[in-house]
C-alpha cells in the first residue's frame, strides 16, 4: 500500500507541476512531506534501541534540507549579482553587439560551434555555478545570431549533460552504488556520448534551418535580443573590463579556484574597473537586484533539498526497491522496452533519478541478479539524460529558464523528444551488448 500511495504522490505532483495547476517551488515540499508520511517516518526525531538517532520528517524537512544545497543557493545568489554587474556596465551590451557582427546570419554555425565547445568544457565542469559562469556569456551572444532564447537555453543544457557523461566525477555514483570500474563505465559513456552529440546537433540544425519543424519547412523568424547598436548612445567599454564575464571561468579551470569565491574576484573586479561617482551605490542596487531576480530559484532549491534528502532516506527506498526489482527484464528486447516507456521517471525526482532513488533501486535490482551490474548502470545513465537535460526541478533549468525569459516547462516539451529518442538508441546498444 505504501508503495502504491508514493507512486501515486509522485504521478499526482508531476500532473500539477507539469499543467502549471501548482508551482514547483510548493508542489515539492508537499511531495516530501508526503512521501515521508506514507513510508512511516515519525515527524520528530527518535531515539533508536542501540543509541543512534534517527531523523524525523521536521529534522529532515526543515533542518537538513534546506542546507543540503546551502553551497549552490550561493552560486546563485552571486551568479546574479554578477550578471547585473555585466548588464549594467554595458559589457553584455558590446560583447553582444561585436558578436552580432563577426555572426551576421550565421545561427546554425555559431549554434554547433556552441554546443560542441561548451559540451567539451561541461566534461571538467559542473554544477550551477557552472552553468551560470557560461550562460552569462553564450545565451546572449546565441540570441543576438538569431537563435530563439528557448533554442539558445536548450543548446546550454545539451551540452552540459553531453559533456556530463564524460564526467569522471559523475562516474563516482556508480563505482559506489554497482561496484563497477571506470574502465567498464567509460566503455559505455564513449558511446552514449556520440550518441548525445549525434542528437545535440540534430537539435541545433533542426531548430536554426526548420524553426524546430522537423516535417515541414517553416519561415524562421529573427529572434535577436536587442542591443546596444539599435540604440542613439552607446557605451564604450574597455577591452579590461570585458574580461569580466570569464573571470570566474579563467580561477576554475586554470587555477582551480572555489566558484563562489571566483564570482566574488569576478564581482570585485568590475566594481573596480568601472569605478565611478556614485559606483558605490551601482554596487548595491546590483546586489539587492541580484538577490530579488534569484528569490524563487533559492526558494526551489530549499524545496529540491528537502526532496532529496526523504526521496534518498532509506525508509523510502524500502518500499519502491523491492517491488520494482521483482519485474526487471532479462531479454534484450523487454530491456529496451521497459527503460525506454519508463524513461520519464527519471523526471521530476522520479525513481529512475540517480539523485533520488534510482541509484537505491539500482542496487537492490543488483542483489537480485536478474541484471548485471553494466546494464543497470546503462539503464540509469541512458535515462538520466531526460533528469539532465529536460527535468523542470533541476537548478539549472530554473536558471536558464529565467535568464531566457521562458518557461521552464517550455524547455522540457522542446528538448523531450529529441532526448527521449537518445536514451532508446542508448538503451538499444546496452541491451545488445550486456544481455
Amino acid at each position: 500500500m505504501q508503495t502504491v500511495l508514493i507512486i501515486a504522490i509522485f504521478v499526482v505532483m508531476v500532473v500539477l507541476m507539469y499543467t502549471k495547476k501548482l508551482s514547483a517551488m510548493f508542489a515539492l515540499p508537499v511531495m516530501a512531506f508526503l512521501i515521508a508520511l506514507v513510508a512511516g517516518i515519525p515527524l520528530m526525531d527518535r531515539v533508536l534501541e542501540d543509541g543512534t538517532t534517527e531523523a524525523g520528517i521536521l529534522n529532515l524537512m526543515f533542518v537538513n534540507g534546506p542546507q543540503r544545497l546551502a553551497s549552490s543557493i550561493f552560486m546563485v545568489i552571486y551568479g546574479a549579482i554578477l550578471s547585473q554587474i555585466v548588464r549594467q556596465s554595458g559589457i553584455a551590451e558590446t560583447v553582444i553587439r561585436k558578436v552580432s557582427e563577426l555572426a551576421g546570419d550565421r545561427p546554425l554555425v555559431l549554434g554547433i560551434a556552441f554546443f560542441l565547445v561548451l559540451s567539451v568544457l561541461f566534461v571538467s565542469l559542473g554544477g550551477l555555478g557552472s552553468v551560470m559562469m557560461i550562460g552569462t556569456i553564450v545565451l546572449p551572444i546565441m540570441t543576438s545570431a538569431g537563435l530563439s532564447p528557448l533554442a539558445a537555453g536548450c543548446i546550454l543544457l545539451f551540452a552540459l549533460s553531453t559533456g556530463g557523461i564524460f564526467n569522471i566525477a559523475n562516474w563516482g555514483l556508480y563505482i559506489s552504488a554497482l561496484g563497477l570500474t571506470v574502465e567498464e563505465i567509460r566503455s559505455f559513456a564513449y558511446f552514449l556520448g556520440a550518441i548525445f552529440v549525434i542528437i545535440g546537433i540534430a537539435f541545433v540544425v533542426i531548430e536554426t534551418k526548420r524553426g524546430g519543424k522537423l516535417f515541414r519547412k517553416v519561415k524562421t523568424s529573427n529572434w535577436a535580443v536587442s542591443s546596444s547598436s539599435n540604440r542613439e548612445e552607446v557605451k564604450n567599454v574597455p577591452w579590461y573590463v570585458l574580461i569580466t564575464p570569464v573571470i570566474p571561468v579563467v580561477l576554475v579551470l586554470a587555477f582551480n579556484i572555489d566558484i563562489n569565491t571566483a564570482f566574488v574576484v569576478a564581482i570585485l573586479y568590475g566594481f573596480l574597473t568601472t569605478l565611478h561617482k556614485g559606483a558605490l551605490n551601482d554596487l548595491t542596487k546590483c546586489v539587492t537586484q541580484g538577490i530579488s531576480d534569484s528569490a524563487g530559484a533559492i526558494f526551489l532549491m530549499v524545496g529540491i533539498g528537502q526532496l532529496l534528502l526523504v526521496v534518498m532516506d532509506a525508509r523510502v527506498t524500502a518500499f519502491i526497491g523491492p517491488q520494482l526489482s521483482a519485474i526487471m527484464p532479462t531479454h534484450p528486447i523487454t530491456y529496451i522496452l521497459f527503460f525506454t516507456i519508463l524513461a520519464p521517471l527519471a523526471l521530476y525526482r522520479g525513481p529512475f533519478n540517480v539523485w533520488g532513488l534510482g541509484l537505491g533501486i539500482g542496487a537492490v535490482m543488483l542483489t537480485t541478479g536478474r541484471l548485471p551490474a553494466m546494464a543497470i548502470m546503462a539503464a540509469l545513465m541512458s535515462t538520466g539524460q531526460l533528469q539532465g537535460i529536460c527535468d523542470p526541478t533541476n537548478t539549472h533549468n530554473v536558471w536558464t529558464a529565467a535568464a531566457t525569459q521562458v518557461d521552464v516547462n517550455d524547455i522540457l516539451k522542446k528538448t523531450l523528444p529529441y532526448v527521449w529518442a537518445g536514451a532508446f538508441i542508448g538503451l538499444a546498444v546496452a541491451g545488445f551488448m550486456y544481455l
